[in-house]
């Protein structure tokens, strides 16, 4: 028989990944079928068919119904059986382990609302109020902590005692603190990778604008390329582009020059694009 009557990390994860399984169900058999189709329509119509806004923009609105129901269901699952008679889900009651109050006993459905809400928590914090469960006393996830509940053993009866048990509260901050490390990283890649993104979309830009001055190309009217708008001014030519992240630049290729240059719009950091400022 166990020292303690508590469940650790592992465990929990296995009745979650069944538990996942069991409450996406409904709403993928509902959404699912629909969404296929809609898709499949969206395949065999060109690009300039009418008919493409509305169907995508119902696809969308699908899919965010999708998510919504989704999460109703999730809510439902978790909050009627863990306050219900066996005080567990199905992956739970497939593991024989179960959710219990501060004092032992079966908490509300109003309880097990705030723990499943809670569980949010645990996902901002990058999964660590979860690993919590294998790290600390009692063996509590972030959102145990808030709720003030334990996983136990099935055969945990009210009245039984909850000892406080060994933690490893070292490991806990070491995780931390290398999930904080890679979260910056990861932020500062992302700016890197964003400056060089945008640099090389606008060298590719300035290509094209030298390639256009050279044929000494009349464009009398704006056309548009994969990557930009070109025009020609009184001045030289000209290209507007926007980036991945929804960002505009304005590039120019002034008469008699070899040189393209930036030119600032209102918010916009001309050196990301790599180019000289325009004077």
């Amino acid at each position: 028989m166990n020292k303690y009557p508590y469940i650790g990390f592992w465990k929990r994860v296995c009745a979650f990944v069944v538990d996942a399984i069991i409450a996406s169900i409904p709403a993928a058999l509902l959404c699912l079928p629909f969404l296929y189709k809609q898709i499949e329509a969206l395949g065999q119509m060109s690009e300039n068919d009418p008919a493409m806004t509305g169907i995508a923009a119902l696809v969308m609105l699908v899919y965010a119904f999708w998510l919504l129901l989704t999460s109703v269901c999730f809510w439902l699952y978790f909050s009627l059986l863990e306050s219900g008679k066996k005080q567990a889900t199905y992956g739970k009651r497939l593991l024989r382990i179960k959710v219990v109050g501060k004092d032992g006993n079966r908490i509300s459905f109003a309880h097990a609302t705030g723990r499943f809400f809670a569980k949010s928590l645990s996902y901002a914090v990058f999964y660590i109020g979860f690993i919590m469960a294998g790290l600390t006393n009692r063996k509590r996830a972030l959102h145990d902590y808030i709720a003030q509940t334990y996983v136990v053993h099935q055969d945990f009866q009210p009245g039984d005692e909850l000892p406080d048990t060994p933690s490893h509260l070292v490991w806990l901050w070491i995780l931390s603190v290398l999930c904080a490390l890679v979260l910056l990283g990861s932020f500062f890649l992302g700016l890197v990778f964003q400056m060089q993104s945008t640099s090389l979309q606008a060298a590719l830009v300035s290509t094209r604008l030298q390639m256009l001055a050279n044929e000494q190309a009349p464009l009398p009217q704006p056309i548009q390329a994969q990557e930009a708008t070109y025009s020609r001014t009184t001045n030289g030519y000209r290209a507007v582009f926007e980036t991945m992240e929804g960002e505009e630049f304005m590039l120019l290729l002034p008469r008699g020059s070899q040189q393209v240059c930036c030119q600032a719009l209102p918010g916009q950091d001309c050196t990301q694009t790599g180019l000289p400022a325009c004077r």
